[in-house]
Order: C-alpha cells, then sequence, then structure tokens
C-alpha cells in the first residue's frame, strides 16, 4: 500500500489519462458514425460544438473553425447522421475527453429523431395535442403534487418557489427516476399514484431539470405521453430545456421550461392577491359611500320641501277649485237631463204609433202568407201529394216518361226518397 507522499494530485491524475489516450494509436484519426444533438455554434470564434450519439451513449465533439471551414455539406443541425473522423482529446483542467473533429461526411436523418417525429405525427393525428383536451389549472391550489426524482435541484426549487408564493400550500411529492434505465415506468407509475384521489391533489407538476438530448429521452416515450393526456388532474409539464420541446409538454395540459417556471405558473402569489383584494375592498367601500352621500342628499332635498312639512297648502286651493267644478257640473247635468227626457218623450211617442202601424202591416203579412201557403208547392205536399225527378231532374209528369229500373227522386214534404221503378202499369 502506497504511503500518503506517494499519492497523485487531480492534475496529475488527468495529466496521465491525457497521455494514454491522446499517445494512443486506436485513438487517433478513426471514423465515427452517429447523430447529432446539442448542436451549438460561437458567432465569434466560428467553433462548432455537439454530441455524437446512438441508441445508448454519447460523446462530445469539437470542430474548430480552421477545420469547419473546409467542409461544403449541408449545414449541420440536431438529427442528423452524420460520420465524423477524428481523434481523442482531453481537456485536463476539467477532467473530461471528446472528440476533436478533422473533416465530416453527411448521412442523412438519425433513427431517434426520425422515430420521435413519427410518434408526434401519430399522437396528434389521434389528438393528443388537441386544445380542446387542455383543462384550466385551477386559480387557488390548495395541495400541489411533484412528479420527480426527488434528488434532483428540480424538486427543490418547486418547493422554495411554491412555499414562498403560498406560506400555506400544502406539497405531496410522488419520487421517480427521470432518465436512464426504468425512468420510463417509474414516471407512469408517480402519475398514477398521484392521481389517486385519496391525496386530494388540485394540480401536478411533473418533469426534471435541464439535460442533454439524451437524458430527456424518457419524456418522449409514448406510454409517458399518455400518462401525461390520461391524467385526472390538470398537469403541467416542467421539464428543463430550452430549444427542443419534448412530447410531454405537447400532451400536459400547460408547459413551462423550468421546473421554476412551472412553481410560478401553478402557484398564485398570496401577497399579490392580498393586495388586490385591499384595492378591491378600498374602491368598494369608496363606491358604497359615495353612493350613501348621494342618497342622504336627495333625501334631504325631498324632506325640506314645503309640501311635505304642510301638504295642506297644496291641497286646500285645489280642494276649492274642485268644489267650484263639481257644482257647474250638476248644473249643466241637471239641464242636460230635463233637455235629454223631453226628447225621450218625443221618441216614445213616435215608437207607439209606428209600433201600431207595423202591428198591422204584421196582420196583413200573415193573411197573405196563409193564402200563399194554401197554393203553394210546398201546401200542396203537405196535403199528401209528391213530386218525381228522373237522374236529369226533371219533373216527371207522365208513366211514358219512366223506365223500369230506373232510379227516381220522390219529394215528400218532409225530405225526399231514392226509388227504384220495378213494372211499370
Amino acid at each position: 500500500m502506497e504511503t500518503v507522499d506517494s499519492s497523485l494530485t487531480v492534475s496529475e491524475v488527468n495529466r496521465r489519462i491525457k497521455a494514454k489516450l491522446q499517445d494512443s494509436p486506436e485513438f487517433k484519426n478513426f471514423w465515427v458514425r452517429g447523430e447529432i444533438s446539442n448542436f451549438s455554434q460561437t458567432n465569434s470564434s466560428g467553433h462548432m460544438y455537439f454530441s455524437l450519439k446512438d441508441t445508448s451513449s454519447v460523446i462530445k465533439c469539437a470542430f474548430f473553425s480552421f477545420q469547419a471551414k473546409n467542409y461544403k455539406g449541408t449545414p449541420l443541425r440536431n438529427g442528423m447522421e452524420i460520420l465524423v473522423y477524428g481523434s481523442v482529446s482531453v481537456y485536463e483542467p476539467g477532467g473530461y475527453y471528446s472528440l476533436t473533429v478533422q473533416k465530416i461526411e453527411e448521412l442523412g436523418e438519425g433513427d431517434i429523431l426520425l422515430k420521435i417525429e413519427k410518434l408526434k405525427k401519430a399522437l396528434a393525428d389521434k389528438g393528443i395535442f388537441d386544445v380542446t383536451h387542455k383543462r384550466p389549472l385551477p386559480k387557488f391550489p390548495k395541495r400541489l403534487g411533484i412528479v420527480t426524482s426527488p434528488k434532483g435541484a428540480a424538486v427543490e426549487d418547486i418547493i422554495r418557489i411554491a412555499t414562498d408564493l403560498n406560506p400555506a400550500i400544502q406539497i405531496l411529492v410522488s419520487p421517480c427516476l427521470v432518465q436512464g434505465d426504468g425512468a420510463e415506468n417509474s414516471i407512469i407509475e408517480a402519475i398514477k399514484e398521484i392521481n389517486d384521489p385519496k391525496w386530494e391533489v388540485d394540480v401536478i407538476i411533473a418533469g426534471r431539470g435541464g439535460g442533454s438530448f439524451e437524458d430527456l429521452m424518457a419524456f418522449n416515450q409514448e406510454s409517458v405521453v399518455m400518462a401525461y393526456y390520461q391524467s385526472r388532474i390538470p398537469i403541467i409539464s416542467a421539464v428543463g430545456h430550452e430549444i427542443d420541446r419534448v412530447l410531454t409538454d405537447l400532451a400536459a395540459d400547460a408547459t413551462t421550461p423550468t421546473p421554476t417556471a412551472a412553481a410560478k405558473l401553478a402557484i398564485p402569489n398570496v401577497s399579490d392577491t392580498l393586495i388586490r383584494l385591499d384595492e378591491m375592498e378600498d374602491r368598494l367601500r369608496s363606491a358604497l359611500t359615495g353612493v350613501i352621500r348621494i342618497g342622504k342628499e336627495k333625501w334631504t332635498g325631498v324632506t325640506t320641501r314645503v309640501v311635505l312639512q304642510n301638504p295642506k297648502s297644496i291641497l286646500e286651493p285645489r280642494q276649492n277649485h274642485f268644489d267650484e267644478l263639481m257644482t257647474k257640473i250638476s248644473l249643466l247635468g241637471k239641464n242636460y237631463l230635463v233637455k235629454k227626457q223631453s226628447e225621450f218623450q218625443k221618441i216614445d211617442t213616435l215608437a207607439s204609433n209606428w209600433k201600431s202601424y207595423l202591428e198591422r202591416i204584421h196582420n196583413k203579412f200573415k193573411l197573405a202568407e196563409q193564402r200563399l201557403d194554401h197554393f203553394s208547392p210546398l201546401g200542396t205536399l203537405k196535403r199528401g201529394y209528391s213530386v218525381l225527378r228522373n237522374a236529369k231532374k226533371e219533373v216527371i209528369s207522365s208513366i211514358h216518361q219512366i223506365k223500369e229500373k230506373e232510379n227516381l227522386e220522390v219529394f215528400l214534404f218532409d225530405g225526399k226518397l231514392q226509388v227504384e221503378v220495378k213494372e211499370k202499369q
């Protein structure tokens, strides 16, 4: 066992690793195939930095401007699959290695990004991302649910911001893995658990802090996206990223770029709310005071009028005028009645004369009616006679006008008959 005096410093360890890697022929001048992610380019120097990844691993790459100026292909972008030629280099102060790129050949779009885009389209076609499915967040939640890693900075930031905004807020954490093996199922189970009605959660923040494209892959899995979509409780997607959106952002009821922003969105600032309530109370009190003041002024103006203090002062002159009018109306009424009574007497005499005249005329008409009835067809029918008509409405006066089996109409005093001729004699 080596003594303390023979121990190495950190710098010495990094120096030895650098020497081993950079001096080894197997880490020099080789081709690497992978997909670009986390691409960036400095404006001043023109250097390009990105990660090269496959389904399970990633390596950092640096494509310096003096080499990048020779690249004439399609501009580099995230998701592009390329062949990189270069060598491993070690950044000694930071203790990490990367690939220094000398040249690049493009291959196309990477499999991972294509799969995500295909899944995104398929879910969109099913309506998973439709705005109509988005639910409003509660204005004043009592209990906040958090789905994230219990060890990361994200949960601490959410709790700190939430309690600063509302010290009375209740917080329930449903812990889960947010990257690596098992993260997918862990997130799903955590969301299901926090949705249990027994916890009485009003709103959920589900996500994690920042990370590379690969670190965020769990939030691009279809099963995780569906867990967000099927959440019984309104859910906020809070995955720390600045450029690319993960699919859970599209399925959630709301999305924010960081967990801190999610806490500010979910929890109203109690201090600001109390200030607004105080302002509203002041405005309401001022408005009510004004209404009461105006009412008092109107009441005072009404109660000080002479008419209310001595109502008889208005009624007495009007009473005298009313009495005079009633006297005039009474005299006019009597004169009118006397005049009309005289007119009615004349009309009554005339009516009596007309009545006698009409009775004489009536008697004459009665006598004429009796004579006319005696000689009328109806009178004849009453005495037992009848009238025959054939189908042509012709009156039958002779047996020769009738045929056997012919239908005839027989008119009596009080109706008619339809008869058939069986035999002529």
